[in-house]
């Protein structure tokens, strides 16, 4: 076996994209049900008529999670608020090529006031938060089993290319679970900070994760001696990239591993006509202009070949050996952007781990697919042990 299994869609794309709900479940933000609905509703699917379907969905699950925090039915007016929150956000994931779409604008700040909603309710302490950068500031959420004034291990969770701190919470129940604090975090390009402040990627992502890390060095409940960066999805690339230059990170994992966005990139004969196959595909294919235009709008681009040319700078091999602490690198069998787990480990040696997980265990595809709890299960398992020896 190579890749995932099929769930809906015959288009890639949009299969793709439908796992995201679908393991949001284990955080509660999905319901099984009403996910694979939303599926079958939307028939061939389009950018317009997954926003027209998701939109629907989180209207209803946001109606009727007022209505029962109205009446006072707390644990299921959470349920509702945490589902609608990323059915919001699944509607305006195919619209992100044009940042000014209003259908974009408004799903997005429905998915933060759903989630907010729930904040609250949730079984943990939860607080939104922001941190300084650059002049401004960026979001990030700040969660803990419970209230205790203990200093506690702390994980951190920034976003990938996609995802907003909001969403970042399908990562937290289960480090929660097993006894951390977790922080969830936006950077350029993400969330808040590209839909509302217009700040886009860049490849020095330790500007963001060290000024994070000093205002959290002033909250008596985290451990400082024990900070777990992840990386999953894109920050597969922005955290190994932030470790090489901060060095409070106790361990390090990456899934999948990105050290060097330009190796993804066509070369020879097929590299001198990308761009203008490229652009042919935006022109004729609304899944192309979406796919390379939303990647483009994150960093503040409008051309295939500035694109290209961008993502040259992304990498950060000759500096993995200033990375100081111990690595875990998932590398899940059919991830379309994995591959990079191997040189990112060469580069670091002996305190790097591999570790692959296949289709068969139930873990294969982009950050482990449907197999959340098996990949829980592994990262946790080589964090207890990397923790305590250390």
């Amino acid at each position: 076996m190579t890749g995932p299994i099929r769930l809906v869609f015959q288009n890639d794309f949009y299969d793709g994209q439908l796992a995201r709900p679908l393991s949001a479940s284990y955080a509660g933000m999905a319901d099984l049900g009403e996910a694979f609905a939303a599926a079958h509703a939307i028939g061939k699917p389009t950018p317009d008529t997954w926003h027209a379907e998701w939109n629907r969905r989180a209207e209803a699950a946001l109606t009727a999670g007022d209505a029962s925090a109205a009446a006072g039915q707390r644990e299921s007016a959470r349920s509702q608020y945490l589902r609608a929150s990323e059915y919001f956000r699944q509607s305006f994931f195919f619209l992100r090529h044009n940042l000014a779409d209003p259908r974009l604008l408004s799903a997005y700040h429905e998915q933060v006031a759903a989630f907010q909603k729930a904040l609250p309710m949730l079984d943990a302490h939860g607080e939104a938060f922001a941190f300084p950068y650059d002049g401004t500031t960026l979001k990030a959420y700040r969660y803990a089993p419970d209230d205790a004034p203990i200093a506690r291990p702390t994980m951190l969770f920034p976003c990938g290319y996609d995802s907003t701190a909001e969403e970042g919470w399908t990562n937290v129940p289960a480090a929660l679970a097993r006894g951390y604090n977790a922080v969830t975090f936006e950077g350029p390009g993400q969330g808040a900070a590209l839909y509302e402040q217009g700040l886009f990627f860049r490849p020095d992502f330790d500007a963001v994760l060290t000024p994070l890390i000093d205002q959290l060095a002033a909250d008596p409940r985290i451990d400082l001696t024990r900070l777990v960066l992840v990386g999953r999805s894109f920050a597969g690339y922005l955290a190994p990239q932030a470790a090489t230059v901060e060095h409070r990170i106790a361990a390090l994992i990456c899934d999948p591993a990105q050290p060097d966005m330009a190796a993804h990139l066509p070369t020879g004969i097929v590299g001198k006509v990308a761009v203008p196959a490229i652009e042919a595909k935006m022109r004729f294919s609304p899944d192309s202009r979406e796919f390379f235009g939303a990647r483009m709008a994150a960093h503040g681009l409008d051309s295939p070949a500035d694109y290209l040319d961008t993502l040259k700078t992304y990498t950060m091999l000759d500096q993995a050996n200033e990375i100081r602490c111990p690595t875990l690198i998932v590398e899940c069998e059919g991830d379309p952007v994995g591959g990079g787990g191997a040189a990112l480990a060469s580069a670091m040696g002996t305190k790097a781990t591999l570790k692959h997980l296949s289709v068969a265990s139930g873990a294969g595809g982009h950050c482990g697919w449907l197999g959340q709890q098996v990949w829980d299960d592994v990262v946790y398992g080589w964090l207890g042990e990397t923790l305590s020896g250390s």
